[in-house]
């Protein structure tokens, strides 16, 4: 592969040093610190701080929706029940004056709707994310989708005043875009993850996530009380536009495109994913369809970002309406959970990386192991929390931190499956399994608001404790029955055995995040048959 027009920087991805008439042959870099760095490394860094941008962006209306709502003619004495009460304000400085002071008059069962319309848009566009990816290339795609969704996201105050049905359009747009950013991302790292670093680097990027929900809230609740509620909307557009400058700069849709990227880190990568001949076979979609250990993995991830989505959505309101924090402690409490969460994936990842290496215990066994303890663990969380009497703010912040905490252990469960059980096809199983786990999205805010609506008590609150317990445990047992890690027939062409065995050994010791590569599954460069799936 040639190298003419490359600018290489002082040192390759392997260590080895590059001589000066080497360095002064090319061209020149907009960025002394990239250049220092792998190339593929300063692409994770764009992501990593591109989720933050986009967690705080688009998470900050359901800590808003707090502020923006008037709250003050929801719970009277005469909804109440005589076991349960709403808890006495917590933190100092904190009134029910400061909780009813919201200028929109919003039912409970409209919040619902309003906050899942973001999902809504969402589930639309899981497939068209990956059709663009390949036409436009997934640097144009994702820096378009984030541009896009904070433009919407700065005219959510103005909607919001206008009508509750022109913000449900804002959110349900920014939805509609924001569904492309994951199949382009990793129809991007298709091209720049080698097998062995894809940890490391789908890490990366996905450790911004809950690091975006941790900063988001506590910068919500204190945007909210200093400069106004409109405000949560208006900072993230700086840090998306700082983003933007980034991203234009510096990534690349693959390694061939790059200008600056060293010759040897170029070659280790393309030699290491295969990128001259890829084999495109025809998609068995009924098989798909009808294949149980696809179907568990669609049940776990719904089941699995129900707690998820849950928390994103109603956390702020479940804090407020209930525990009767006030907004500052409502938005340092909101991140405590995902703070836990991050340890637990984190810890989680690593601890399958040491046990899959160690060969003693089968992958599938392991995999289930995970998924087992972590759905177990949400399961009894939520039955402990439905069953709390009184008012006991401390064990109910505890017990929603604990069901964060053991959700994160989904990566290292079902969450790495779809590149073992279908190498070809992990983008179709993922995209499927995606769409599953959005609907919990939907539905998670519309159940909330159905039940608490006129009745925002711990009453109605148990009863969404005790359904989301059940949805846990009844998705758990599905998903660790019928989850596979050996590749399935239909995954498989003539003469493929040998190969796709070599491959999934590889990835199914490092990929615990790779999940979603939108197209084929990359391979080596060498012939391979094309065959009737």
């Amino acid at each position: 592969m040639g190298t003419t027009g490359k600018d290489l920087p002082s040192s390759d991805a392997g260590g080895k040093s590059v001589t000066k008439s080497e360095r002064d042959s090319k061209k020149g870099s907009c960025c002394l610190l990239a250049d220092k760095i792998p190339a593929r490394y300063v692409l994770a860094a764009l992501f990593f701080v591109g989720h933050i941008s986009m967690m705080i962006s688009r998470g900050g209306f359901a800590l808003a929706v707090v502020v923006m709502v008037n709250s003050s003619s929801r719970v009277t004495p005469a909804n109440q029940s005589d076991t349960y009460q709403l808890c006495p304000s917590s933190g100092s400085g904190n009134t029910s004056a400061q909780n009813d002071q919201g200028e929109l008059d919003w039912s409970e069962s409209l919040k619902g709707v309003i906050l899942g319309a973001f999902f809504y848009g969402y589930i639309f566009t899981q497939v068209v994310g990956g059709v663009l990816e390949r036409k436009f290339g997934g640097k144009i795609v994702y820096g378009t989708s984030t541009l896009v969704g904070a433009v919407l996201n700065v005219l959510s105050p103005v909607a919001s005043r206008t009508s509750p049905w022109a913000i449900f359009a804002v959110r349900f747009f920014m939805g509609l875009v924001a569904g492309v950013k994951f199949p382009s991302l990793y129809g991007i790292w298709g091209r720049w993850a080698p097998p062995t670093e894809r940890t490391r680097l789908l890490a990366i990027c996905y450790i911004g996530l809950p690091l975006g929900s941790i900063i988001n809230y506590p910068l919500a609740s204190f945007l909210a009380v200093e400069l106004g509620w409109e405000y949560i909307f208006y900072i993230p557009g700086a840090f998306v536009a700082a983003w933007l400058v980034a991203w234009i700069l510096l990534a690349y849709d693959s390694p061939a495109k790059h200008p600056r990227i060293l010759e040897e880190e170029q070659k280790y990568i393309e030699e290491g994913i295969g990128t001259n001949r890829r084999q495109k076979p025809k998609v068995p979609w009924l098989k798909i369809l009808t294949s149980p250990p696809v179907w568990a993995l669609v049940i776990g991830q719904f089941s699995s970002n129900w707690g998820v989505f849950f928390l994103s959505t109603q956390l702020p309101n479940y804090m407020q309406n209930v525990l009767g924090f006030n907004i500052q402690t409502n938005g340092l409490l909101s991140a405590l959970p995902f703070a836990l969460s991050m340890v637990t994936m984190m810890a989680s990842s690593a601890a399958a990386d040491r046990l899959i290496q160690g060969g003693k215990i089968p992958k599938v066994w392991i995999r289930r192991g995970f998924v087992i303890t972590g759905f177990t663990g949400m399961a009894i969380c939520g039955l402990i929390l439905a069953n709390l009497t009184g008012c006991n703010p401390a064990a109910a912040v505890s017990l929603l931190c604990l069901t964060q905490g053991f959700n994160g252990l989904m990566v290292a469960g079902f969450r790495a499956v779809h590149v073992e059980f279908a190498p070809r096809f992990s983008g179709v199983t993922f995209a499927l399994a995606n769409m599953g786990g959005t609907l919990s999205g939907i539905f998670a805010p519309l159940l909330v608001g159905l039940i608490t609506d006129n009745y925002p008590t711990p009453a109605a609150w148990s009863t969404i404790f005790y359904i989301g317990a059940a949805i846990q445990g009844v998705g758990g047992i599905f998903t660790a029955v019928f989850m596979r890690t050996e590749v399935q027939p239909w995954s498989r062409g003539k003469g493929d055995k040998d190969s796709f065995d070599k491959n999934v050994e590889l990835a199914g010791s490092k990929d615990l995040v790779i999940a979603n590569e939108h197209a084929e599954m990359p391979t080596k460069d060498v012939e391979m048959p094309n065959t009737k799936l």
